[in-house]
């Protein structure tokens, strides 16, 4: 728990400090008179004062603030030309702008440093979409989708790799889904009712991609296959059960998922030093039902490589990987919108804080800093939004008075302000109830 928090702090206190500095950093270069830019809320700890700007720290370490003169409908302004509100709307626009687009250039930043790193590159996300193994009951199979079934298409969306029938998958309307396969030289058209989940991937459908071999690359601590002395590095050759026998990735994997509570053979080859053409031996194990799916518990070998970068590559796969991602970002928001997706996709602080441990937890820095980058892009993509309070609000009444030549009332500025409040309160506070319903399982409340 103190490492979850810990880790909460720190992506939140990174993210919105670096927020916070873009609208300092451009306020400065306008010549806007910046009182406070403090890293933190609340009670002051420390700080100095220099050039007419307070620098603090203060002790709630969730992010940080900066005060410009001027800058409030409501505040007692002198007019001096250095406030807020005495500068052009291009001025108080870049000041806007500049938050959001900081938290974009740190993800931009993050990523491009973990590709010219090297970044595991999973060889099926770029291979053509092939069902492996189909979970028995599940919404695939209840469909009918078979393993080695080609996908070619999502409610009409075409398809020609696995990562792009993801990503049709995330954004697809909220209700049954059209697939269209390739099976045995036929096409077929099958429709599937996806299970009420947060977010719609294959997983949740009940299908995985396939894999060449059955080799175990980690065993879950307290499952069937631990128990029965299952071990990183041996491959499954077949299993045998309930009249059955199974040979293969998929024709394993989908003998598990229908044999819960009924013990299974395998034959596993292992190696070890002494046998360079290693040994074979049968293991007895009985698959469970955990998390709504029947497994032994391992974790299969995925063929992957580590790609590096040169600076001019890792800036455009960077720039590229996280335009994708906030193109997502926005499609899944308009379907939350418009009700095509459901309401559980909204994350919150306390979802928020428990991926934050676990990124933490992995002792990986580069994924820990990958999960900021994330969040930055999240954190600049969520700002723009021409919500009330947020920059993308300032940003379009900003031009909407551009448009209209004039400024809008005050007193109707202060409804709008106070009418984005209320939204982001209630939005707040949606978040952390939809959050508690996941941490808590007290029913599917919001579908």
């Amino acid at each position: 728990m103190l490492l979850t928090l810990l880790a909460f702090v720190v992506v939140l206190g990174i993210t919105i400090t670096v927020h916070e500095f873009g609208h300092f950093a451009v306020a400065k270069l306008l010549k806007i008179r910046v009182l406070v830019f403090s890293i933190g809320f609340g009670p002051r700890i420390a700080g100095f004062s220099r050039g007419g700007t307070e620098y603090r720290v203060s002790y709630l370490p969730l992010g940080g603030y900066v005060k410009m003169a001027g800058e409030a409908i409501d505040e007692d302004r002198q007019g001096a030309p250095d406030e807020f509100l005495s500068h052009p709307k291009r001025h108080r626009f870049l000041v806007a702008l500049a938050g959001p687009l900081m938290n974009i250039a740190l993800a931009v930043a993050i990523m491009t440093v973990t590709y010219m790193a090297g970044v595991q590159v999973y060889r099926y996300l770029d291979e053509p979409p092939v069902v492996g193994p189909v979970a028995a009951n599940s919404a695939a199979a209840r469909a009918g989708l078979r393993s080695g079934d080609r996908v070619l298409s999502i409610n009409g969306n075409a398809v020609a790799t696995w990562q792009e029938m993801e990503i049709a998958l995330a954004t697809a309307p909220k209700g049954a889904l059209e697939m269209k396969v390739l099976r045995a030289g036929r096409q077929l058209v099958l429709r599937l009712e996806p299970p009420a989940q947060p977010q719609l991937d294959a997983a949740s459908l009940g299908f995985k991609f396939t894999l060449p071999r059955t080799v175990v690359a980690a065993v879950e601590a307290g499952t069937p296959a631990a128990r029965a002395g299952l071990q990183p590095g041996d491959e499954i050759l077949s299993a045998q059960g309930k009249g059955k026998s199974a040979a293969g990735y998929d024709a394993v994997l989908n003998l598990i998922s229908e044999s819960e509570g009924v013990p299974l053979q395998f034959e596993i080859l292992r190696r070890d030093d002494s046998r360079l053409a290693g040994y074979r031996l049968q293991l007895t194990i009985t698959p469970v039902k955990s998390e709504g799916r029947v497994m032994i518990g391992f974790l299969p070998e995925v063929p992957s490589a580590v790609v590096k970068h040169g600076l001019i590559g890792a800036v455009a796969g960077s720039i590229r990987a996280n335009w994708q991602m906030a193109d997502l970002t926005f499609r899944i928001i308009g379907r939350i919108m418009t009700g095509g997706a459901s309401l559980r996709t909204i994350s919150g602080p306390i979802e928020i804080a428990q991926m934050s441990g676990t990124a933490a937890r992995s002792g990986s820095a580069r994924f820990f800093f990958g999960f900021v980058g994330m969040v930055s892009l999240q954190l600049g993509v969520i700002n723009l939004l021409p919500i009330p309070i947020l920059d993308g609000g300032v940003i379009a009444l900003l031009l909407i008075e551009g448009l209209i030549r004039r400024d809008l009332s005050v007193k109707l500025k202060e409804k709008i302000v106070q009418a984005g409040f209320v939204f982001l309160l209630l939005l707040m506070g949606f978040a952390v109830l939809n959050d508690l319903s996941k941490v808590f399982n007290f029913g599917n409340l919001f579908r």
